[in-house]
């Protein structure tokens, strides 16, 4: 167990350094993009082999600006594509403008803990497992979503300065 967090950490830190050697994407991977319907309403990501087909990894988020508050509501990825980079992936397309925002989650599994975990330390950003949703966020959680689009992958690393260079320890 403790290898497979520290295997974790490794690729989490790598990843959110930019200095993970830049993989291709799998052959046919589509990653899609639902926003909210409404302003503090739940958004989702979700990562395909081909456009419109199941998907393999999906994330489920909510942010309110207002609040500056950011509640990951659900996080899967299926077995096959495990430890492979694509929880992280999609953590740093829900964060993307707002990492200075107070984030929880909703009860994650041992994996998922483990996973915030390693987040959390790599980001400086609690992921507190408490489900802390704000007004906003409760009266549009039932809203109707925006229609679905494509979007390019998340990279595995990224050009010039490291994403997360202003948390302690990663700059």
């Amino acid at each position: 167990m403790a290898g497979e967090r520290a295997g974790l950490w490794g690729r989490l830190v790598e990843a959110l350094r930019g200095r993970e050697p830049g993989r291709p994407t799998e052959e046919g991977e589509v990653w899609a993009y639902t926003p909210s319907g409404a302003p503090a309403g739940c958004r989702q990501l979700r990562v395909c082999q081909v456009p419109g087909g199941d998907d393999f990894a999906r994330l489920t988020w909510q942010e309110c600006g207002l609040c500056r508050r950011g509640l990951v509501r659900r996080i899967r990825v299926a077995d096959r594509w495990q430890r492979r980079g694509y929880g992280s992936r999609m953590m740093m397309r829900a964060l993307r403008d707002c990492e200075t925002y107070t984030w929880t989650t909703t009860k994650q599994s041992e994996f998922g803990e483990s996973f915030f975990a390693a987040l959390a330390a790599a980001t400086g950003i609690d992921f507190s497992p408490e489900s802390r949703a704000c007004d906003h966020m409760r009266a549009a959680r039932g809203a109707a979503r925006g229609e679905s689009r494509q979007e390019p992958p998340q990279p595995y690393d990224s050009p010039g300065e490291p994403r997360w260079a202003h948390r302690d320890g990663l700059g």
